[in-house]
């Protein structure tokens, strides 16, 4: 019955997922490029579109003529929605650059003279969109998208949704934090490519009520790796039993306790500070290593499921994050038994800064 009644939101969303992706990179892109945004990014949706089959053969072999399947509008077509967004936006762009346009006098209002200017333009990258399907048409693979998933969604797939893949990408997310830079944009710009399309994978299953296909997703990276409790929560507790020693940490662990609940350590990172801290680099480094080890080790094992692959909101505390990520309280319960070894680990270098500081007198009892 639950089933039933989502269907429609996925319908609507997951299985449409590479036309929100074409839409949103040539808009961002012709925003960049200065050209008219809303006429580019319809460009790429209508190229893209043309380059897939208006057919689909029904489970009993019937042919249906003017329909498109979600199967070349979903997950599988990400790839081939990213690509198309460059292409035919440089090509857009490429077009208004060398004037291959029709101006018209001042007199005439702007929304008309924009009509006008876009229409060799966006003729041009239709066009081209015609080429590339005629093209792959007289191929085995039929269509750009199946060339494309076959040639390089697939076999990157594979390495990049790789438990090993993912846990370098949480080590990464934090050697960037050390230094000041914001880790999660810089390290998902290049894995969610890869994430994104299994998760979506995992949705469209939960959906079906099929088995969920990937373990390595955005959910799962979400939920084990780069899920910011797992830095805040331990750490938090770890400056708390310290408090009495160390005043001014215990002043930090103050103000950074309610936005840390909610997986906002920004005040940890700039305010203990993490950044550029040598003494916490190790621990920075552990943690991913740590929680997304016994995250894959108690998924493959079948103690907790697949993540589902829902985006959750950032700000959801640890353990119940897990909770709603995989739909299993076993998940958020493991979560949470994680965090007293992630304290000690925390505490343990906590310490030995401590004790550097005092030595050299950067610290003092009466400080």
């Amino acid at each position: 019955m639950i089933n039933t009644f989502v269907a429609p939101s996925s319908v609507y969303s997951n299985s449409i997922y590479s036309l929100f992706v074409v839409v949103g990179i040539s808009y961002s892109l012709a925003k960049t490029y200065g050209i008219n945004r809303i006429h580019c990014a319809m460009t790429a949706l209508v190229s893209m579109l043309i380059t897939i089959p208006t057919s689909i053969i029904t489970e009993s072999g019937e042919v249906v003529e003017g329909a498109l399947s979600h199967s070349q509008l979903g997950s599988s077509a990400i790839f081939t929605a990213m690509i198309m967004a460059f292409v035919i936006t440089e090509l857009y762009r490429w077009a208004v650059n060398h004037k291959l346009t029709i101006n018209l006098p001042s007199s005439v209002p702007a929304s008309i003279q924009d009509s006008f200017t876009s229409f060799i333009p966006a003729t041009l990258c239709m066009v081209f969109a015609l080429i590339i399907c005629a093209v792959f048409k007289q191929t085995s693979y039929g269509t750009i998208g199946a060339f494309l998933f076959t040639m390089l969604q697939q076999p990157l797939s594979v390495l990049g949704n790789s438990p090993i893949a993912a846990i370098i990408a949480g080590v990464l997310n934090n050697i960037f934090w050390f230094f000041g830079l914001h880790g999660q944009t810089l390290v998902s710009s290049i894995f969610s490519p890869f994430w994104k399309p299994a998760a979506a994978e995992n949705i469209a299953a939960l959906a079906a009520g099929k088995a969920l296909p990937n373990l390595i997703s955005s959910g799962f990276v979400n939920t084990w790796i780069w899920f910011g409790g797992w830095i805040s929560i331990p750490l938090l507790i770890a400056l708390w039993l310290y408090r009495k020693k160390r005043k001014d940490w215990g002043e930090v662990m103050k103000i950074s306790a309610v936005p840390g609940f909610f997986n906002i350590y920004e005040p940890l990172m700039f305010g203990l500070p993490l950044v550029l801290n040598p003494f916490m680099l190790i621990p920075m480094i552990l943690t991913p290593l740590i929680s997304g080890t016994v995250g894959y080790l108690v998924t493959v094992s079948g103690i907790v499921p697949f993540s589902t692959g829902i985006d959750l909101p950032i700000t959801i505390p640890l353990g119940l994050n897990g909770i709603l990520g995989s739909n299993d309280i076993l998940t958020g319960v493991i979560q949470l038994l994680c965090v007293p070894i992630l304290v000690a680990i925390w505490y343990f270098f906590l310490k030995i800064q401590d004790k550097s500081e005092r030595e050299s007198g950067i610290y003092t009892d009466e400080a």
